[in-house]
């Protein structure tokens, strides 16, 4: 049975501290269903695919997927991946995709609801966040899956995920689903990563096509309590050097932890 939290005001569906998560999850974990979880760290960012985020990326999807392609086999990347394969690839490299990226760990994503902004562009003052709790199993089941609605793995052999494949949905319209990837990168493995994935758009008028369903659930992380969150997660052990794990930031940690130390 999907559980539904019903808050009889605001401050219930905002979330100021890591004891605000837990008195969450306590309530919309009980059934003991999947539930998959994602932060933005703006509020009024959309919860759409970033290729679906500017018309020049959807107009020019399987092309911007070919040339990577093309890249990648001239660096000499010995990769050997089917169709969805090189999408979860390209998308791991900042590519847009219609890949979202949604995480198993409720901490990942605080940490992203919580990350700080490019300290390069001017900002007048931080964002509200905002932490989003998806029912996967319910977005299959509402996408027309007729079994548990379970996560399906990305691959070409799975037949229901062909009208999802670029240039091949216009044919069958289907509402967005959830699915699991091989973890075949780091970033899928640290991150516990998992993903939903849409259609192109019928116009560019067309957003947000999950946000609006019954399987999401959404909290707002007031900017005025981002830093008593992000001084709890690390001392939970979540930072940028544990959740991206390259050297750059592995290199930060270990200065900032030198500094504290004053050695």
């Amino acid at each position: 049975m999907h559980f539904v939290i019903e808050p009889a005001d605001d401050q219930k569906r905002q979330i100021r501290s890591v004891d605000d998560l837990i008195a969450i999850l306590s309530a919309i974990t009980a059934d003991g269903q999947e539930i998959w979880y994602r932060g933005h760290r703006d509020s009024g960012w959309l919860l759409q695919a970033s290729v679906f985020r500017k018309r020049e990326f959807w107009l020019n999807e399987r092309e911007m997927l070919a040339r990577f392609h093309q890249e990648a086999a001239a660096a000499g990347l010995p990769y050997s991946f089917d169709e969805w394969g090189w999408i979860t690839f390209a998308q791991h490299h900042m590519l847009p995709t219609r890949l979202l990226d949604w995480s198993q760990s409720p901490l990942v994503a605080l940490f992203f609801a919580c990350e700080r902004g490019d300290p390069n562009r001017e900002q007048k003052a931080e964002p509200d966040g905002e932490f989003f709790a998806l029912h996967p199993n319910l977005l299959n089941c509402d996408a027309g899956d007729n079994d548990s609605g379970a996560p399906r793995l990305l691959s070409d052999g799975d037949d229901k995920l062909k009208d999802y494949f670029p240039g091949r949905d216009g044919a069958n319209s289907s509402k967005p689903r959830a699915v699991i990837a091989p973890m075949a990168f780091d970033r899928i493995r640290f991150q516990t990563g998992t993903f939903t994935i849409e259609q192109r758009p019928v116009d560019a008028l067309v957003e947000d096509p999950i946000r609006n369903s019954r399987a999401l659930e959404s909290y707002i992380v007031p900017s005025a309590f981002k830093d008593k969150i992000r001084t709890q997660i690390e001392a939970l052990g979540f930072s940028e050097a544990s959740i991206y794990r390259d050297l750059d930031r592995i290199a930060v940690r270990i200065r900032k932890t030198s500094e504290r130390s004053g050695v």
